[in-house]
């Protein structure tokens, strides 16, 4: 996902699809309306379901507020 124009663009384009999950090095603020329309919420996922996966992330504070004590999100290495 990353962070960028070109990670944005495709993120952008996301918004019809249902049930996506995410396992990535890193995600930004593009996840964010994924994730507040439902589109993203890993229910079909068979590892980590329900949890957005990452190694780190980069973005605003609207991001890490987002992230702070949320269950569906699992930062690990």
């Amino acid at each position: 996902m990353g962070i960028g124009g070109i990670p944005n663009a495709v993120l952008a384009q996301l918004g019809n699809h249902k049930d996506l999950g995410v396992h990535t090095e890193m995600f930004a603020d593009g996840i964010l309306p994924l994730v507040e329309k439902g589109v993203v919420n890993g229910k079909r996922k068979q590892i980590d379901k329900g949890r957005m996966v990452a190694s780190f992330l980069m973005g605003s504070k609207k991001l890490y507020d987002f992230i702070d004590n949320d269950p569906m999100v699992a930062m690990m290495d």
